[in-house]
């Protein structure tokens, strides 16, 4: 195996493995909820989806505008620089997570009224508001996993970053299962067992710094102005295209509430765990790009950053293809997973292979975002994922049924990429690369 080929295994794997495992919590929740509760809990978590999604995107700003930062000053060896940037990411976060719980706790019902549950049942209205509020209340654990496993990853321990994530998804699957089944805990039980888990992870990724095995250090800084807008604006990009998944969420939720009611619900949070799933292991690939990206353009080296953006596509691109197929030839197996309700194996099954189309041009457009960002050129990876992860993909949901029905709802996602891939490919031919 040559260096280039090594680099891109050695970042790759690590980073989809760790964003995998990230969406894997909620993923976790929902076939235990849905097995043990019943289905009207299986669509009570999906209700309390988007503001934690949001939460999660918002979030992601700063450890990957840091990560970018970092990559950057790493490339021209300023160690004190990059430092600075991983500090400033990290108390971004923690002041971020901790808004976020108080926000979450306080106005749960409200929050989940806003995604669609004011149409739905009592029972499941309620369900979803107590499932939030347990689970913002581990929010400063749950966005901290986030951040840290990005820095571990590009301070040189992707592997460490890998683990931590792991046996924080293995605890939560474990925990699940106790308080679900033994302890019968319910909905709340599925909430807990995911901030548990996400503390389990936050420890082993600690770890990486308290044996002082990279160049980043945690240590205490004063924040800087300039260079907290410098990271915020190199996370941006990421964030907009981490903001598809909740306004996805929000968009179906409120839409399938008035079209069809809970079954619609519940179909849908089976076919956004899937997503989840599908985007982390796409979205994982720019991700593990980024710091090669950084590294790259830190040292001016054009085409090596040009071969990585080739083999981004060409990996996101076959991952799309199989993990489609699978989803095709395995529909009801993976569907029944989650629950076996007739009705929702029906339904679900029936529109899984054409919501599932989306990712195929998704995985390019994922590429494209980070590949611009990476590179400075952020106004373009901005228009790119404003465009994809709220504008074309609001307006497709909303739209589709009205001129072609409510059965066509499903194919919203797959037109909404369409039109992002046709402006990436604009934007990529028509702004250059340039060294600042």
């Amino acid at each position: 195996m040559n260096a280039r080929a090594k680099s891109l295994c050695s970042y790759i794997f690590p980073a989809m493995g760790g964003l995998f495992v990230t969406y894997l919590y909620n993923v976790v929740d929902g076939i235990f909820v849905g097995q043990g509760v019943g289905t009207a809990a299986l669509g009570a978590v999906n209700i309390a989806v988007p503001f934690i999604t949001f939460v999660v995107a918002i979030a992601a700003m700063f450890p990957m505008g840091g990560a970018t930062v970092v990559a950057i000053r790493m490339g021209r060896k300023d160690e004190k620089g990059a430092n600075e940037a991983f500090m400033t990411a990290v108390l971004l976060t923690v002041t971020l997570s901790a808004l976020l719980m108080i926000i979450g706790m306080r106005f749960s019902q409200q929050i989940v009224d806003i995604s669609g549950a004011n149409k739905l049942s009592d029972d499941m209205r309620k369900l979803s508001a107590d499932y939030l509020f347990y689970y913002s209340a581990f929010s400063i654990p749950m966005l901290m996993s986030t951040c840290l496993s990005v820095f571990v990853r590009n301070d040189g321990s992707p592997t460490l970053s890998f683990i931590g994530m792991c046996v924080g998804a293995a605890a939560n699957i474990v925990l699940d299962w106790l308080f679900i089944f033994p302890l019968k805990m319910g909905i709340i039980g599925a909430a807990i067992a995911s901030g548990l888990g996400q503390i389990f992870s936050v420890l082993v990724l600690l770890s990486h710094f308290w044996r002082k095995k990279g160049s980043l250090k945690l240590k205490q800084i004063k924040l800087d102005a300039a260079l907290v807008k410098k990271i915020c604006k190199r996370g941006v990009p990421e964030a907009i295209s981490q903001l598809t998944t909740p306004v996805t969420a929000l968009c179906y939720n409120i839409a399938l509430a008035g079209l069809i009611g809970d079954i619609g619900i519940s179909t849908f949070s089976v076919l956004s765990f899937i997503y989840s799933l599908a985007n982390a292991i796409l979205s994982g690939v720019a991700q593990g790009l980024q710091p090669l990206w950084g590294n790259c353009y830190g040292r001016h080296d054009t085409n090596e950053m040009k071969c990585f953006f080739r083999c981004g596509l060409v990996i996101n691109l076959l991952l799309s293809v199989l993990i489609y197929g699978g989803l095709f030839f395995f529909d009801e197996p993976i569907i029944c997973i989650f629950n076996k309700d007739a009705e929702l194996v029906r339904t679900a099954s029936m529109a899984l292979p054409f919501f599932s189309l989306s990712f195929l041009p998704m995985a390019l457009n994922l590429i494209y975002t980070a590949y611009m960002f990476s590179t400075k050129r952020t106004n373009a990876a901005n228009i790119i994922a404003i465009s994809r992860g709220i504008v074309l993909k609001a307006i497709c949901i909303f739209s589709v049924p009205i001129l072609f029905g409510s059965n066509a709802i499903w194919l919203a996602p797959f037109l909404a990429e369409v039109l992002t891939l046709a402006l990436s490919i604009v934007l990529s031919r028509t702004r250059k690369l340039v060294y600042m």
